[in-house]
């Protein structure tokens, strides 16, 4: 059977049941989107910035276990503007696909000659060498024969122990080139590549298992940190909760890990930066049950967690183990199975459930009197955070995704946003990236066409990545951006306040959204104060419901600071010597004297 390698390419994806790709065409790939071109079940999308192919693949993966986000670019410049998004993907743990066409140097061998006698080099960038510290495994196809094979295998690495992207590089002449394919290549298993495999993993023994429970069970003020790694085991983390009665927090990337709704759940991570619920519910915490978090400074807010000198650490990746806080049991493996074994242990070693009424208790009061706290905070005819997102909550469905950027709003959607359904919250998690969130919004409605997408965006993110809103309207998704508007990069202008009393070079500048929304052909509704909120989300509602992207420009309030973003600075703050903690204090109170 006589094939091209492009169309190999092709063939490997739709057996991968890849649907969608993300990039922009160019000589050096454009065979292969000729063939995709030609696919009933892959769609190419285009984008505006290779940066954002590779939030877009990120997030794909993120809000759709069955799928792996796949970007299609060419070698080179479009590499390096990408590898924002590879980077956010391989620390967050997330799989990817990167397939990049690369041109061949075609020279007449009289020139050749002259180059090899001359000793002339082309100028050209180590690929392989700039991407090793930002993905699992980098391939270079120079035979059709082995594309299938290839492609196959960098689906199994990406998905499996700790996932992330995989580099798969396709010179031009091996798309081109037609050659006899076996048809034994063409039947090849198709990888049940979105299970993490662990295969080589040893198994974990009922002792461990049981040294584990017994040292919950010995505890008397257990706890559960959640993050990302347990989003598949919601339904096991629930039971072991309830039947250790213990309070469960979580990490920022595993919001939606566990279910906000349920009297347990504390809040985000808990100490110095969490919100009062979560903060008091861990206060006298001697035994912590971690899972599926690596305490990465996203995961631990620059380090200020305060984690028990019991800790039975859950991951799938043996490599985290030990290397910010010391575990004293640890198990490593596919996090459900783990959950499923330790649970039933636990019921085994303490038959009926312990009791928990007076911890749901004080939960449920320490949410009450914080949620009050905001809403009697004077916004001063701007938008009270919680105010809108406790209407915004009203008005979705309960299988809404919400997906945020990099700034201030991350965290206050962090703090006053619950969330309920596994994969129903994302964001840029250890690498920062901002710009993430409107591409991310596309690729997730992609992924779920059925559920509302929603956006929260500040405008400085917009400004980076806003033209992606495009996509959305070319294919018609009915995605909803909220900006969070106040003309500042507002996390770090709040930062230098803290630090040298005054900002620097954070004014965006007077941006019209209308304008920018009209532009675009998308929606537009404006959010001055908080009476107008209820019309304005209704009405976006109704816009998305029929297809059309919208914007929501909101007049934010960001005068009242998350608890997270305060317990970074403090944690920040108090990282530095005596000597320079001195100097910026000193010099933020001359400032204020001064003027």
């Amino acid at each position: 059977m006589n094939k091209t390698g492009a169309w190999l390419v092709r063939y490997a994806l739709e057996q991968l049941g890849i649907a969608h790709t993300f990039g922009i065409p160019g000589i050096a790939n454009a065979e292969i989107y000729d063939e995709l071109e030609q696919s009933s079940q892959i769609t190419p999308h285009l984008v505006n910035h290779e940066m954002s192919a590779a939030f877009m693949a990120d997030a794909l993966s993120r809000t759709n276990h069955d799928s792996i986000g796949t970007m299609l670019i060419v070698s080179g410049a479009a590499l390096t503007h990408s590898l924002s998004g590879i980077g956010e993907a391989y620390l967050a743990g997330v799989p990817m696909l990167i397939i990049a066409g690369s041109t061949d140097y075609q020279v007449n061998s009289d020139h050749r000659a002259s180059i090899e006698q001359n000793s002339i080099e082309f100028d050209s960038i180590d690929q392989q060498q700039l991407l090793k510290p930002l993905t699992k495994a980098f391939f270079k196809i120079t035979d059709q024969q082995q594309i299938i094979e290839t492609f196959f295998s960098a689906c199994t690495i990406a998905t499996s122990d700790k996932p992330g992207p995989v580099f798969i590089e396709i010179p031009l002449s091996t798309q081109i080139a037609s050659a006899d394919i076996d048809e034994k290549i063409l039947n090849q298993t198709r990888p049940f590549h979105l299970q993490a495999a662990n295969q080589e993993q040893q198994p974990i023994s009922d002792a461990e298992i049981s040294s584990a429970a017994k040292q919950l069970l010995d505890a008397d003020h257990p706890g559960l940190l959640v993050g990302w790694g347990a989003v598949e085991a919601q339904p096991e983390l629930i039971a072991i909760a309830e039947q250790l009665g213990a309070p469960v927090s979580t990490t920022l990337s595993g919001i939606s890990s566990f279910p906000a709704q349920h009297p347990q759940h504390a809040g985000m991570l808990f100490g110095p930066a969490a919100v009062p619920s979560a903060e008091n519910a861990f206060e006298n915490c001697d035994c912590l049950l971690a899972i599926g978090t690596s305490f990465n400074p996203i995961d631990t807010a620059s380090g200020s967690l305060r984690v028990p000198k019991n800790l039975v650490h859950i991951n799938s990746d043996p490599q985290v183990f030990n290397r910010v806080y010391p575990a004293t049991n640890s198990l490593c493996g596919d996090i459900k199975q783990l959950l499923t074994s330790l649970l039933y242990k636990l019921q085994e070693l303490q038959k009926q459930p312990a009791q928990n009424e007076q911890l749901c208790a004080a939960i449920a009061s320490d949410k009450s009197d914080f949620k009050q706290e905001w809403h009697s905070h004077n916004s001063k005819q701007r938008v009270n955070p919680a105010l809108f997102f406790d209407k915004l909550q009203t008005a979705l469905k309960d299988d809404a995704i919400i997906i945020t950027d990099d700034g201030n709003h991350t965290f206050l959607a962090a703090e006053l946003m619950p969330i309920n359904n596994p994969r129903g919250f994302i964001s840029p998690s250890n690498f920062n990236a901002m710009g993430y969130c409107v591409p991310a919004v596309n690729a997730a409605k992609l992924a779920n066409p059925d559920k509302q997408v929603i956006g929260i965006v500040g405008d400085g993110a917009m400004l980076m990545s806003g033209m992606e809103a495009l996509t959305a309207v070319r294919e018609k998704l009915g995605t909803l951006y909220c900006i969070f508007n106040d003309g500042h990069l507002s996390r770090i202008s709040h930062s230098q306040e803290i630090a040298y009393n005054q900002k620097t070079c954070t004014q965006l500048g007077n941006v019209n959204w209308g304008a920018f929304a009209d532009a675009l052909e998308c929606g537009y509704f404006s959010i001055n104060n908080n009476n107008e909120i209820d019309t304005a989300l209704r009405r976006a509602l109704e816009t998305i419901a029929h297809g059309q992207p919208v914007f929501i420009d909101i007049a934010i309030d960001y005068s009242k600071r998350s608890h997270y973003a305060q317990g970074v600075e403090k944690a920040t703050l108090a990282g530095f010597s005596g000597k320079d903690k001195l100097r910026l204090v000193s010099r933020a109170i001359v400032r204020k004297i001064m003027g």
